[in-house]
């Protein structure tokens, strides 16, 4: 992504593949700003860097949208989305004690604030009719299900988690029926369902038994940050899916 330049030179930024003669650079101004850092973001996306930068990562997501994104009605709803992932992470990685419930309230948001993304970019009445109902069946089923089987176990936060982990499903299934519309936010919210399945695991220890040799087990204890690996990426390509196609165009080829 970073390259310096043979003689020590301005530096330039290169993109999946871009450096060399083949490649593209980008330089001069305001581009060159955004460039940098759309590459500091992708550059720190890396489930290898320390946790303090992976929490930096999402912080430049959220910046990168800020400064960059074209100001749409779409751009709002991510805005908001990004915004309540950066408090949702302040509670889960940056404090020193981990706050379930509050993370879990803010990733609700979160979710609700792509819904309302992806149901104002639908332009077909009937569509968005049926997506309103199906989002409502589904999210009140989630809960109801999550009672019935917790039964005496079931609290506050196992509640608000499925009702989230419902609104993300619906969310990457709804982004994957617009895929050649925007196939960046339909991949990103694929792996941000992946790093909430493994951290998902990780908690079900607190309800119920999970067995050492289980896959489950397996998927929770990999030997490395196995959820991050998939949730720093799912943030970077939610945040790009929000440039122009033109310049999405650009970072695919």
């Amino acid at each position: 992504i970073f390259d310096s330049g043979a003689d020590g030179g301005a530096a330039g930024f290169y993109f999946f593949g871009f450096g060399g003669g083949q490649g593209r650079c980008f330089g001069g101004g305001g581009e060159m700003a955004k460039h940098a850092l759309l590459g500091v973001l992708l550059q720190t996306a890396q489930g290898s860097v320390p946790i303090n930068l992976r929490y930096t990562a999402v912080i430049f997501a959220c910046l990168f949208c800020i400064l960059f994104a074209e100001k749409t009605f779409s751009f709002w709803f991510t805005q908001i989305a990004l915004a309540c992932t950066v408090c949702a992470d302040y509670f889960l990685v940056y404090l020193t004690e981990i706050q379930q419930l509050p993370a879990m309230l803010f990733f609700s948001a979160v979710q609700i604030a792509y819904f309302l993304r992806l149901y104002f970019e639908e332009n077909n009445k009937a569509r968005r009719r049926f997506h309103l109902i199906i989002r409502v069946v589904l999210s009140l089923l989630a809960i109801v299900v999550t009672v019935m089987v917790l039964g005496k176990n079931c609290d506050a936060v196992a509640t608000v988690s499925m009702f989230y982990y419902a609104n993300l499903m619906l969310n990457a299934v709804f982004s994957f029926a617009s895929f050649k519309k925007n196939y960046l936010l339909a991949v990103g919210f694929l792996l941000f369902i992946l790093c909430d399945t493994v951290i998902g695991f990780a908690f079900i220890d607190d309800y119920l038994p999970i067995s050492k040799d289980s896959v489950i087990y397996k998927i929770i204890y990999p030997g490395f940050d196995l959820a991050w690996a998939f949730y720093l990426p799912s943030q970077a390509l939610l945040a790009i899916s929000l440039l122009p196609e033109r310049f999405r165009e650009t970072i695919n080829n």
